[in-house]
């Protein structure tokens, strides 16, 4: 009896044991689940972080390809920097060795912006470029500046508030604490040269502020100014430049800037002389800065927006930036003042308002708008200490640059004035360069038009830019002769409410007088003759196909036209929104108003999310049934090198033997496929596709995530200002080049969204204010990749041109389908059209009522039908998915879901329609995949062979074998657990029973 209750006694610990353990394998078990889900997630940069690419590179190959990288940089650099002003101080003499460098920012260089589109590091800032160039600068003031502030506070617009990214930092010439006596007679002693750097910092997430706020004392409180705005100087800034410029001999500021600003001080302050937009120079090519102070290098870039005294004098300032935006009444419980929680301020901070935008200048943006209004007469009014009228509005116009050498430009050959246009025709004017001055040196002409005008008629700017032309390097008396054409077709305005009465909405030219001028920039003609001709059209023309396709084209975002059900101009839901008018600039500008706001619509609000009833409505119940599994025998690659096969696919995405090739794949295939889209595609080992890996950054591959990263060039605002396609195109090369050389397979860049206001923390990331010079420059930049075999996801579609956190993620976006169409769309359509790019990334904000990533209007009925594009369209990163929701997505037309951790797909139902579309996403994934190599095959035979993408194949990194351990360890102490807590169970009930 003893030994029995004994037994009984031992054995209870031991089952309460086995029970733990079983708890905690289990645990184990479910900690191992929610690893996979996380490594899913993020299983590409997890794979590019352990090495799962490797790369058949031979490392002189890369060593040579970063050593011209670097080279390409300084170029691009040299050619996109701007001379903005110049009373003939630059080029400074080979005898200044010597300079004082002014100005907090000079210690601290910006190489780019902050956000995806940034640099991992900078490698040579300024004052480490004058030292290489052999001048020395003052080391005291630099050791000043150190110990004052020693580098930014908040470095990522990404994890702070704008009030903390848009800090500014400069002590005051008049404070002793720091410009004491004995500093500024030494400086004085040192040199007679100033350059004084003028930075600004912006990204990702925030707009820049309208107030300034500044530390002025090391570790003192931050001090607001609420009478400037973070884009104009300081107070601090102004008084150094009146130091500098009353006390010594040469003085010069150079603007490290992603942004435009305002600079009319500049003008004023007696003393200074130069001025230089070196923009955001990307890792080291802030070396080619003293090649053109010292005139080695002649500036030849020309700005790529126009730059006002005042921003307030843009029809876009109304309704820009934060104080732009309005937040809707009777939103309450609508995304994303829901709960939702944004997490781009460095804390969880939750959305307070329902966000709208309207972008109520209508087309009259940038010069659009600036020479317009002065078509117009609306600056004859203006006059104060910059000049009367225009003079007195426009600094730097667009298209504007100096130089250290003349040209003259001759009109050989043009269309006789007065001849007609013909609908389907083209002008073409060729003009002869010549360099007239004494320095070698590379000029810019630029085509514009203007369209006739008849007021409450069709909105059509002054001047639009209809071609442009760089030339080569000129040596003195050198000549050049340059065509420069646009189609009559390219003329066309958009009229989506059949303003001129003639029954038709869609792209027309009105019947009239056509003048293309010759211009040095937006503002000026240049002299000559035969430098503005005259044109006629003798009848209205009416387009109503695509040129390139042949497609239908009309209304797809207006009124009962609006395939997303809600007008994308808000007159249908009763908002009552004013759009500025030609017909009545002055009642009609745009005004900033205190506070905005409107009660949201019926309408709007019930397209707020993606709902199961419009999930269920999607359904087709006609839709065929999908083949998945099919053991075909077709294969698109091997051993890293495509087949025929893949070649012939992806030559033609029309080719028969793509839908033998399709049902090879499985349900597991597709639906992997789709999701956790984020830096990667995922594996199709049914058909031979290998897992690739893709990374953020249009200045520098992997520049975001920061791993094996490329050389950071200088940022595409900056390279906008080149003006020079053929270089964006050894940028976008080089730059594909170094990919591939990574193991990357795709480039999340570039980005062609406008500068629709200075006040945009993300302009770095863009190119310009035009849709022409944006949609060649980014163009060229993405063809230039492709041709490296490595494709693009072309970012944002569309009109994510407005950052702050607090409208960024679900803003209400309004403004009328002419537009969207001539102003936000028609880059992209360039993309698309002449560039062939095969990959694009919609936007966080919506169109109208609708995310612009689950907009069946954008994305089908102007992307896929209007333009023809074959190619894919990912969503940006889906941190809220109720939002941004991948089922709508591929309803709308898109086909890769960025969701991020934890994502699933909510689908509407396991119909046949929903296997439809994630075929049809997966043929457009492959179709970039191996369109991209074959452009690159193409490229290399004509190129030569060292252009051709090296083999890329994977490897099972140490992660997943580490990973298949631990589910291995979990399943085998899961299984023990158990089968001890059985025994014991078993032991437990077959115990002998006691009896009395």
């Amino acid at each position: 009896m003893a030994h029995t209750a004994a037994k009984k006694r031992s054995g209870r610990p031991r089952l309460v044991l086995h029970g733990i353990f079983l708890a905690a394998a289990a645990l184990l078990l479910a900690g191992c689940v929610a690893l996979h889900q996380l490594a899913g997630s993020f299983s590409a940069m997890l794979d590019l972080a352990a090495g799962g690419a490797v790369v058949q590179v031979q490392e002189q190959d890369l060593q040579a390809v970063d050593a011209a990288a670097g080279t390409l940089a300084l170029r691009a650099e040299a050619e996109s920097a701007v001379l903005v002003q110049n009373n003939g101080t630059l080029p400074l003499s080979a005898e200044v060795r010597r300079v004082n460098v002014f100005g907090w920012a000079s210690t601290q260089w910006l190489g780019g912006g902050s956000g995806s589109g940034g640099v991992s590091a900078v490698t040579a800032d300024f004052l480490a470029a004058l030292e290489a160039y052999g001048i020395q600068y003052n080391p005291d003031l630099a050791a000043m500046y150190r110990s004052f502030q020693d580098g930014r506070e908040y470095t990522s617009t990404l994890n702070s508030w704008p009030e903390q990214s848009c800090r500014l930092y400069e002590p005051d010439i008049r404070d002793t604490d720091y410009y004491t006596e004995t500093l500024l007679a030494d400086a004085l002693a040192f040199s007679d040269t100033a350059i004084v750097v003028i930075g600004r910092l912006a990204g990702e997430s925030n707009d820049c502020t309208l107030q300034q706020y500044k530390r002025l004392k090391a570790g003192g409180d931050i001090v607001v100014d609420a009478s400037r705005g973070y884009l104009e100087l300081s107070a601090e800034e102004l008084a150094l430049l009146a130091y500098v410029g009353a006390h010594y001999e040469n003085v010069i500021v150079l603007l490290n800037t992603g942004n435009v600003m305002a600079l009319g001080a500049l003008e004023t302050i007696p003393g200074i002389d130069a001025c230089l937009l070196a923009g955001y120079t990307g890792q080291a090519a802030a070396q080619a800065i003293p090649l053109l102070l010292w005139g080695e290098a002649n500036p030849c870039g020309r700005t790529a927006d126009t730059w006002a005294y005042d921003f307030a004098t843009a029809a876009s300032y109304a309704n820009a930036g934060q104080n732009g935006v309005g937040a809707y009444t009777g939103a309450e419980g609508l995304y994303p003042a829901d709960g939702t929680t944004c997490g781009n301020l460095g804390q969880a901070e939750p959305y307070t308002q329902v966000s709208y935008v309207d972008y109520a200048e209508g087309i009259y943006v940038g010069y659009k708008w600036y020479e317009t209004a002065d078509a117009e007469g609306f600056w004859d009014g203006v006059s104060n200490q910059y000049g009367a009228g225009y003079a007195g509005v426009v600094q730097y116009p667009f298209g504007y640059g100096l130089s250290y050498t003349q040209f003259s430009w001759t009109v050989v050959d043009a269309p006789a004035a007065g001849s007609a246009l013909a609908a389907d025709g083209e002008v073409s004017l060729t003009v002869e360069v010549t360099n007239t001055g004494s320095a070698a040196g590379r000029d810019v002409v630029q085509l514009y038009y203007t369209a006739p005008y008849t007021p409450g008629g069709i909105e059509k700017s002054a001047l639009e830019l209809a071609a442009f032309a760089k030339t080569d390097l000129l040596l003195p008396g050198q000549s050049q002769r340059l065509t420069l054409t646009v189609s009559v077709r390219d003329m066309a305005s958009y009229d989506c409410f059949d303003a001129n009465g003639n029954g038709f909405a869609g792209y027309e030219l009105d019947a009239g007088e056509y003048v293309v001028t010759l211009r040095r920039d937006a503002h000026t003609v240049a002299e000559g003759g035969q430098t503005a001709i005259p044109l006629v059209l003798a009848q209205p023309v009416q387009y109503p196909a695509d040129a390139a396709t042949g497609s239908p084209v009309g209304n797809k975002f207006t009124g009962a036209d609006a395939l997303d059900g809600v007008g994308v101009d808000g007159s249908d839901t009763g908002q009552n929104i004013v759009y500025l008018t030609r017909a009545d600039f002055a009642g009609t500008f745009p005004a900033v108003q205190a506070e905005k706001s409107r009660p949201m619509p019926e309408a709007v609000a019930a397209r707020n999310l993606y709902t199961p009833q419009m999930a269920e409505a999607w359904a087709d119940p006609a839709a065929p049934a999908v083949t998945t599994g099919a053991e075909n025998g077709l294969c698109i690659e091997q051993n890293g090198r495509i087949t025929p096969l893949g070649e012939a696919l992806g030559a033609d995405y029309r080719d028969p033997r793509w839908e033998a090739l399709l049902d090879q794949l499985t349900q597991q295939e597709l639906l992997e496929l789709v999701t956790h889209a984020y830096s990667h595609t995922a594996a199709l080992p049914s058909v031979g596709k290998p897992q690739t890996k893709e990374a953020d950054g249009p200045s520098q591959i992997g520049g975001f995530i920061g791993f094996n990263v490329g050389t950071g060039f200088s940022s595409s605002s900056t390279l906008a200002q080149s003006w020079d396609v053929q270089l964006a195109e050894e940028v976008g090369c080089m730059i594909g080049r170094q990919a591939a050389q990574r193991g990357y397979s795709g480039w999340y860049a570039p980005a062609v969204n406008l500068h629709r206001s200075p006040l945009d923390g993300r302009n770095y990331e863009y190119y310009s204010e035009d849709a022409l010079l944006s949609g060649w420059m980014c163009g060229s930049t993405a063809a230039g990749s492709l041709n490296a075999g490595v494709y693009c996801f072309v970012k944002h579609f569309i009109c994510n041109d407005q950052e702050s956190y607090i409208y960024r993620d679900g803003i209400y976006t309004w403004m009328t389908e002419q537009t969207l169409r001539e102003i936000y769309l028609e880059p992209f359509r360039l993309l698309v059209e002449e560039y062939g790019v095969t990959g694009l990334m919609s936007s966080y904000n919506r169109i109208g009522a609708v995310w612009a990533g689950g907009s069946a209007a954008l994305l089908t009925g102007v992307l896929r039908e209007e333009w023809g594009f074959t190619g894919a369209a990912i969503t940006d990163y889906s941190d809220h998915h109720a939002y941004m929701n991948g089922d709508q997505m591929l309803r709308a037309g898109g086909d890769l879901w960025m969701d991020g951790v934890g994502g699933a797909l909510v689908r509407e139902t396991e119909s046949n329609s929903f296997w439809q579309v994630l075929r049809r996403a997966a043929k457009n994934v492959l179709y970039v995949y191996l369109n991209a190599r074959v452009r690159n095959q193409a490229y290399a035979a004509a190129a030569g062979e060292e252009m051709l993408r090296p083999v890329i194949t994977w490897r099972t990194p140490l992660w997943r074998l580490a990973l298949a351990g631990l589910d291995l360890l979990a399943a085998l102490a899961f299984a023990w657990a158990l089968w001890a807590l059985l025994r014991d169970l078993r032991q437990k009930h077959a115990a002998p029973k006691r009896t009395p």
